[in-house]
């Protein structure tokens, strides 16, 4: 148990002799203070609590609900190639599991929605974006930056594919909600984007021709944002445009690597359009 039985003398004493303590240990690295506080600005100690496992310990086995996911899948194939049911395994049994919350962006229609919802929908996440935000991080879009940011932590520091899979929905998530940026623009996409580029200032140049290819999840989805925010006419657009630009300018500075402007991707799209649209051919009686 610890008392308050030491005197203000011996309290100041040790408070000035602090400094002395330098010479036996070994010299921090002073430049990496803002580079970490850029990285974790909004994660919170409750957050910490909540998402690692029971002491705070992890390494690159510990599993998520999307190693749950990825049993499931392979458990229905196999009953369908052989015929014969499966027993579900007990997943979810392990301490050793990140407490992310199930992020499902392939199936994003609301219940009983209209066809023409379900169209929308399906492409666009911002329904599903919403109802998660409100459910899952309280309302508050900084929880959810925070969790963005812890995801590539565990990425960074621990090599999990967990934290990885993770990352990469919320990502999907925030920027495929197109019809959302009006209304979550500047407290939820901006940030996430400036989390983005600081992120991106960590990653090795290997980066470039790894994840940046033309198939790549990265992007494909940083390519159709841009094109959201180029035909979208909301307040806060011009945040939205500075927090491309600079998203732009990192790509191209440490891994060569353009993002087309919402102009060329709509050029692009629209002559791809035209080239595979259906043809009226005349044919004579």
């Amino acid at each position: 148990m610890l008392v308050d039985s030491v005197s203000t003398v011996d309290v100041e004493r040790v408070r000035l002799g602090l400094r002395d303590l330098d010479s036996g240990l070994g010299a921090y690295p002073m430049d990496m203070v803002g580079r970490w506080r850029a990285l974790t600005c909004f994660v919170t100690e409750g957050m910490l609590q909540r998402v690692l496992p029971a002491g705070g310990e992890f390494s690159s086995a510990t599993g998520s609900v999307y190693e749950d996911e990825e049993m499931e899948a392979a458990r229905r194939m196999l009953e369908q190639q052989t015929g014969t049911p499966v027993p579900t395994g007990e997943m979810a049994g392990s301490e050793d599991r990140f407490s992310f919350p199930y992020v499902d962006v392939r199936h994003s229609v609301p219940p009983n929605a209209a066809p023409s919802l379900v169209c929308r929908y399906g492409v666009d996440k911002s329904w599903v974006l919403k109802s998660m935000l409100s459910k899952q991080w309280g309302g508050d879009a900084g929880a959810l930056v925070g969790e963005f940011q812890l995801a590539f932590l565990i990425i960074l520091v621990g090599q999990n594919f967990a934290g990885l899979e993770h990352w990469k929905r919320l990502l999907h998530l925030v920027l495929g909600s197109a019809e959302a940026l009006g209304e979550l623009g500047r407290e939820l996409v901006v940030p996430m984007l400036g989390a983005l580029g600081d992120q991106l200032q960590e990653c090795p140049e290997e980066f470039g021709t790894s994840v940046l290819d033309q198939d790549n999840f990265l992007a494909r989805i940083l390519t159709a944002f841009v094109l959201s925010v180029y035909e979208s006419e909301v307040p806060g657009k011009g945040a939205l445009e500075e927090a491309v630009e600079r998203i732009r300018h990192t790509l191209a500075e440490r891994f060569q690597w353009v993002l087309p402007s919402g102009h060329q991707i709509q050029v692009e799209a629209d002559v791809e359009e035209g080239e595979y649209a259906p043809q009226i051919v005349d044919q004579d009686d």
